[in-house]
């Protein structure tokens, strides 16, 4: 006699289900159904546990021939199903059927409880589909979907269980085309532009550990943008594989004797039925630009059924992407190059042979748009300079007739060194040409280069080298005062490249400090000398304001006002020999910004706090950029330099809490930073700094209670900085921000009260913030702000209704409730005391009291009054009345 049927998938016991099936699945097959029989389990449970015994062993009869067990095939909107049409599921309201699969429907639906109003995407199971597998299988795609928060992978909205117990996620609706169809006759450059868009959110899974599976044209939609080529939005996660091993050990996941793909797109060790990885969805990436390039897919075309195709996957060679198209085609002669290279690696039967990472063949992309080597290619010397070439024609040009004239000065110096006495004089002034051309080569040439794309290791190269010639003269400087600025200016480059905080550097603050100091120890030997040329002093005076940031950077404030002070009487003197000149104006509003910096900046650097003391020096400053950008209104760096100045201001307004004045400078400070960048299109730091004051916007937006708009400005900030980040993986401070920008993420989305978002972000960036150098303020501070956070999350999360309609109370895994919030607080405030215990930074203070007033709100829920009452006290002392008001935000809807 068999057992009855399982009640509805809702109301079974799972961990008894899986407890009693792991027991028996130790046991010969002749001795499962016997201890089966002896159960003690409820009924519904052993009948649930055969069901699974039995799919087990049909798995294991299909490990034979790839084709004896024929795969599920993901296409198709199956059986006909139940009419759901105006069926409520907690607010939502069901409009139409967008589409069914072989587990599940997805209905178009509408917020129907007059909360607001919004379209989405409901995905439930089918009736009549319960089993335990199939279960697990929609619950896994609910739980990736919860992790997974990229602005181009449709997002969880909420989760729940309809009055019959089927359970249901909602999405976000994306009304888009199938990027196949949205590409068709598309410039190449925008059909690669929605392309990588497409690895960006691929790649983004796979550092969550998740392998989609099922990468067609189908599950990838286009939505329009005026604003360029459109916005990708990846779909359908539903057979997506966790590589977290934590995450893969339920043998559930998968319903045996299937193997979920799509025949076209899927890649040859899907098709044996092999363990799949990063590089399968590699693969099916290869097949959509294969497609998307040529129109055609790589193989399988005339094929008449699914077992056709998939033959074709194992046995067939692709045609190469460019013998596809008519020989007269300009995108055939495209793809004959690297780019048809690019395709055909991703596209590599073996494993081995193809990408390591999506975003490797996103790198290579890049590169090839970017007129870069592609490492699809073997670096040939002749290639690699042909490459070189194509991309830089103008500065190599130049940097090839100065190389000659060097070359050529360097040949008579030789020919001169021979000479006879009587030439020696000749030589000596050779020599004194010789040495110009260098100092042309190095200062011009390295200056032209700064900020182009990946030039951090060329510059390297070009400083070191230049280093090594000049330090050979250092000890005939005596009172040479030409030679001593040379070898000044040199350092001061060589200090830039090693750990200028806000532009291309190596973040190695130590090496820039040293380098820094032998500069500024020889402006003696030049600037107090007669005769002095003026343009000296401008860089004289960049040495000092660098040498106060890297002391502010550390948390030295006296130092830092220090620099500032030696900076100021060679500034006077600048504008005394040099009159009211735009780069004097430059220097002169650079100073008094840094004071205000000094004085009251931003919380994530060390400052005096003195707020209005810095007003003015803000003040001073704008109003000097605001002449320059006057004089020369259509010139780059000086639009760029009055957006710092703003920005500056705005940093105050935020302090103070006035909101709508924060907001209208953000707007303005980012209106000229793209200004900027769009004046010099090529210039990869002034693309970044326009995406810096986007984050500043957005984060503004947050404070100000603009979620939605925060969120949509926040989420462009992070796709557009990981591409530009891709292009310069020598660039340490670039790597350093991103790990930031996850910081203001997490914190915007605390803000809102997206608490599950908060944690995600917040995670990110605990992970990938580099640790701290020595007394590196800036980087700690960073870690504290994301450790606070976290615990406000964690502290909204514990006490939010885990049976509810928002979606964060059932992301309760997430987080480790008040233990959690408070171990988060502990741990922030062990980091902010090991840095230096100035009295006068404020920002530390800042941090302090934060810290304290959260530890005192979680101590109190824990009913620990007697420590919460003294948390409070270090709070209420560490603020002595003066708590800015940006620091009294906090979580929406925290009690």
């Amino acid at each position: 006699m068999t057992d009855p049927a399982p009640p509805t998938p809702a109301a079974l016991p799972w961990p008894a289900v899986k407890a009693l099936f792991d027991e028996l699945l130790d046991l010969p097959a002749a001795e499962r159904e016997p201890s089966l029989a002896r159960s003690s389990q409820p009924p519904a449970v052993r009948a649930e546990v055969r069901v699974l015994l039995a799919l087990h062993d049909a798995e294991e009869r299909s490990a034979a021939p790839f084709l004896s067990q024929p795969p599920v095939l993901l296409a198709g909107l199956g059986e006909p199903g139940v009419d759901r049409r105006g069926q409520r599921l907690g607010p939502w309201q069901l409009d139409s059927l967008l589409g069914r699969g072989g587990m599940a429907e997805v209905w178009a639906a509408h917020r129907a409880d007059g909360a607001y109003d919004t379209q989405v995407a409901v995905k439930l199971l089918r009736p009549g589909v319960g089993n335990a597998a199939v279960l697990a299988r929609f619950a896994g795609e609910q739980r990736i979907l919860a992790r997974l928060e990229h602005p181009h992978i449709a997002r969880l909205l909420d989760a729940d269980h309809a009055s019959d117990g089927t359970p249901y996620f909602v999405m976000e609706h994306v009304p888009g085309r199938p990027i196949d169809v949205a590409c068709a006759g598309r410039p190449l450059r925008e059909v690669l532009a929605l392309f990588l868009q497409l690895t960006d959110a691929v790649a983004f899974a796979h550092r969550h550990l998740l392998v989609h599976r099922d990468l067609k044209p189908g599950n990838v939609l286009v939505v329009d943008d005026e604003a360029g080529p459109g916005r990708v939005k990846l779909l359908d996660f539903g057979i997506a594989k966790a590589l977290d091993p934590l995450e893969a050990t339920d043998s559930a996941l998968t319903q045996a004797g299937e193997r979920p793909l799509t025949p076209h797109y899927a890649s040859p060790e899907q098709v044996r039925g092999e363990p799949v990885g990063t590089a399968t969805d590699v693969y099916s990436l290869g097949v959509v630009l294969y497609e998307l390039l040529t129109g055609q897919r790589p193989y399988g075309a005339s094929a008449t059924g699914a077992r056709e195709v998939l033959q074709a996957v194992l046995q067939a060679e692709p045609r190469p992407p460019a013998q596809t198209l008519p020989p007269g085609d300009a995108r055939a002669r495209s793809l004959r190059g690297d780019l048809g290279r690019i395709v055909m690696k991703a596209l590599a039967r073996p494993v081995d042979e193809r990408y390591a990472s999506v975003d490797a063949l996103a790198a290579d992309l890049r590169a090839w748009l970017d007129g870069r080597p592609v490492s699809a290619r073997p670096p040939s010397a002749a290639y690699l300079l042909r490459r070189f070439l194509a991309r830089h024609r103008l500065p190599v040009a130049v940097s090839a007739l100065a190389l000659l004239a060097l070359l050529g000065a360097l040949v008579a110096l030789l020919h001169q060194v021979h000479e006879t006495r009587a030439a020696q004089a000749l030589a000596e002034r050779r020599f004194a040409q010789a040495r110009a051309l260098s100092q042309r080569l190095l200062f011009d040439h390295h200056d032209k280069i700064v900020n182009l794309a990946g030039a951090l290791p060329a510059r390297e190269a070009l400083l070191a080298d230049a280093r090594g010639y000049l330090d050979t003269l250092t000890a005939e400087v005596g009172d040479d005062a030409k030679l001593a600025r040379e070898l000044a200016e040199t350092h001061f480059r060589i200090a830039a490249l090693q750990g200028e905080t806000f532009s291309p550097s190596q973040e190695r603050l130590d090496a820039a400090e040293a380098s820094l100091e032998q500069a500024l120890r020889l402006q003696p030997l030049y600037l107090g000398q007669a005769g002095l040329d003026p343009a000296a002093l401008p860089p004289a005076v960049d040495m000092w304001l660098s040498r106060s940031l890297l002391h502010t950077r550390r948390g030295r404030l006296q130092p830092a006002l220090h620099a500032l002070q030696q900076a100021q009487p060679l500034a006077e003197r600048m504008r005394q020999a040099l009159g009211d000149t735009q780069a004097v104006v430059s220097r002169l509003a650079t100073l008094e910004g840094r004071l205000g910096l000094v004085k009251a900046g931003a919380a994530s650097l060390a400052s005096l706090g003195r707020v209005d003391e810095a007003e003015p020096h803000y003040a001073r400053s704008t109003a000097l950029m605001e002449r320059l950008v006057a004089r020369e209104p259509a010139v780059a760096e000086w639009q760029h330099q009055l957006a710092w100045a703003v920005g500056n201001q705005q940093v105050v307004l935020l302090l103070q809490g006035r909101w709508a004045e924060a907001l209208a400078a953000a707007e303005r400070a980012l209106a000229l930073r793209r200004s900027a960048a769009a004046a010099r299109p090529d210039d990869h730091h002034l693309r970044y700094q326009a995406l810096v004051y986007q984050l500043r916007l957005g984060s503004s937006l947050a404070y100000a209670g603009q979620h939605e708009r925060a969120r949509r400005e926040l989420d462009e900030v992070d796709a557009a900085t990981r591409q530009l980040a891709s292009a310069e993986p020598a660039n340490r401070s670039l790597q350093r921000d991103l790990a930031i920008f996850q910081v203001v993420r997490g914190r915007s989305a605390a803000l809102a009260g997206r608490l599950a978002d908060a944690m995600a972000h917040l995670d990110t960036a605990l992970r990938t913030l580099p640790a701290a150098q020595g007394g590196d303020f800036l980087v700690t501070h960073w870690h504290v702000e994301a450790l606070l956070w976290r615990a406000r999350a964690r502290g909204a999360l514990a006490t939010a209704d885990a049976t509810g309609p928002a979606a964060q109370g059932r992301v309760h895994a997430l987080t480790d409730g008040l233990p959690g919030a408070l171990a988060d607080a502990d741990a922030a405030a062990q980091l902010i005391a090991a840095t230096p215990r100035d009295a006068d930074n404020a920002a530390r203070a800042w941090a302090v009291g934060q810290i304290e007033d959260e530890r005192a709100a979680v101590l109190q829920r824990t009913g620990r009054s007697a420590e919460a009452a003294a948390a409070r006290a270090a709070a209420e002392a560490t603020w002595a009345g003066r708590k800015p008001a940006l620091f009294s935000v906090g979580v929406k809807g925290r009690p």
